[in-house]
């Protein structure tokens, strides 16, 4: 994590990064809309597609992978950063204790080595019952939460969010040991 702030988190999730990374736009188109769009007072996806450089569709989609990356980066942070602390050994406030025994297999997994973990890496896949998959690479191996459930209404913006808006009752974590960036000393297995 290396002191990762969630606002941090957060903003890696750019329109524009998406839109290139998903091959719907070059980097050389992104910096030309982003200077028009601000000097026309228009929201950068209203500029491409005004501009004929982006389909509807195509924007949808990015828009779809935007949220899921932000939810994914802001419930990283929000279950782990406790982890992060205490295993860290840095002033951890005491965890909860529905969110402690979720992640008792982490605990127990302790090791020497520092535990990190990346919240752009994050990934999330929403079941159609409401429960949500969380998936997050650490040097412990990649978390894989499963079970989760949001009970908010929907109003907040993930960057809100915190652990009273998620129910872990049900919820239950799988720790994988793959290669991932966090973790470069272990063997490349593919996902």
């Amino acid at each position: 994590m290396k002191e990762q702030k969630p606002q941090a988190a957060y903003h890696n999730s750019r329109l524009g990064q998406i839109l290139i990374t998903k091959g719907y736009i070059s980097p050389e188109q992104l910096d030309e809309a982003i200077q028009r769009s601000v000097s026309h007072d228009k929201p950068l996806g209203e500029y491409l597609i005004e501009h004929r450089m982006l389909s509807r569709w195509q924007l949808r989609r990015a828009l779809s992978s935007q949220s899921r990356r932000r939810l994914s980066a802001s419930l990283s942070m929000v279950l782990l950063t406790p982890v992060y602390q205490r295993l860290s050994k840095e002033n951890a406030e005491p965890i909860d204790s529905t969110l402690e025994t979720l992640l008792q297999p982490l605990f127990r997994a302790g090791s020497a080595a520092p535990f990190e973990f990346n919240p752009d890496l994050s990934t999330i896949e929403v079941k159609h019952n409401g429960l949500l998959r969380l998936r997050i690479p650490s040097t412990a191996g990649e978390l894989n939460f499963v079970g989760l459930r949001l009970i908010t209404d929907g109003s907040k913006n993930h960057l809100e969010l915190s652990l009273a808006d998620l129910e872990l009752t049900g919820a239950r974590l799988f720790i994988r040991t793959i290669h991932n960036r966090l973790a470069p000393t272990l063997p490349w297995v593919p996902v």
